[in-house]
């Protein structure tokens, strides 16, 4: 099965919500097509979120997957991980996605001179 791509206005519109792009809301975008893909969008309560951080990628996953705190079907509990599970509430299915905690390492020398180019 060929999993779908959030369309590239849509991916702006989650950088004009956040503010500005970066690697956390990238991963929030990637983390929001997977469970899109299975679930769609949370058009209520359909869908709970449980994240397990306070990084960038909460404001995508809130902004594209309708999961919002104000409904209170986007939990968050503060374990420092890039761990985001999501429940289907019709489907009674559930996903879990997991990031690699080395994924995103310390910049070295080289990526911190060419940040200074930049």
């Amino acid at each position: 099965m060929k999993q779908k791509s959030i369309r590239p206005e849509l991916i702006k519109a989650t950088i004009d919500f956040h503010g500005h792009s970066c690697p956390g809301l990238a991963i929030g975008i990637r983390v929001s097509e997977v469970v899109m893909d299975r679930f769609e969008r949370s058009m209520d309560e359909e869908i709970v979120a449980v994240v397990e951080t306070d990084m960038c990628a909460i404001d995508a996953i809130q902004f594209l997957t309708g999961c919002t705190f104000g409904k209170g079907n986007l939990i968050h509990l503060d374990h420092g991980k890039s761990a985001f599970t999501f429940h289907n509430r019709k489907k009674g299915e559930s996903i879990r996605i997991v990031t690699r905690p080395n994924a995103i390492s310390d910049p070295d020398d080289e990526l911190i001179a060419l940040r200074t180019k930049k």
